[in-house]
């Protein structure tokens, strides 16, 4: 009996090792697929185009803020300019910009533009904020945006510039323009008048 005892522990022990070992093994196998799946995805990179229709809302949504009348695009439709993305590669980032003739109250437009940026979860910073603010914003859904109280010509200016997306800006600009000339309106059009800067 004391002989057969001892040849259940002999087994019993084997068999636990056996069982810890293969246990350890399976651990390992899924370890791999387990960490792949835990890992954060990274951040989807907008298109330029998606980065272009950002701009332009954030600049009209910004207008809307402000009890001025009078805004146009003086520089244009949004525009497709060349950035760069790191590691020597170029991509391509469109900016947009909205004046009008200068309100009366310009520290607290610069406010109200201000509070309205950070809700949007942009950083802010206002220079000259007791005479004529200009309201610097960084983040939230654009690259960064600016809002002039002072502007050339006694005006008011809000201008935003979309993150550096894939693409290239002149071609962007032609594809554009080709659209335009077979009559599509494109965001950052709205509001375009074929006229001479009335400054002049």
């Amino acid at each position: 009996m004391p002989a057969v005892k001892t040849h259940i522990r002999i087994l019993t022990a084997v068999t636990a090792v056996l069982m810890m070992g293969m246990t350890v093994t399976a651990c390992a196998e899924k370890e791999p697929n387990a960490t792949m799946s835990d890992k954060a995805t990274p951040e989807k990179t907008i298109s330029a185009r998606e980065g272009r229709d950002r701009v332009v809302e954030l600049v009209i949504n910004t207008t809307k803020q402000l009890d001025v009348t009078g805004w146009w695009p003086r520089n244009g439709v949004a525009w497709a300019q060349e950035c760069s993305l790191g590691k020597g590669e170029k991509g391509a980032s469109y900016g947009y910009d909205r004046w009008a003739p200068q309100g009366t109250d310009h520290i607290e437009d610069a406010k109200r533009v201000a509070e309205y940026w950070k809700s949007l979860g942009m950083t802010v910073r206002t220079v000259n904020p007791t005479t004529h603010p200009t309201v610097f914003a960084e983040g939230g859904p654009v690259l960064r945006a600016e809002f002039d109280t002072d502007a050339s010509d006694k005006s008011y200016s809000v201008g935003a510039t979309a993150p550096c997306s894939p693409g290239d800006a002149v071609t962007l600009n032609d594809e554009d323009e080709a659209e335009r000339k077979q009559g599509k309106v494109l965001p950052g059009d709205e509001g375009l008048v074929v006229r001479e800067d009335p400054t002049q």
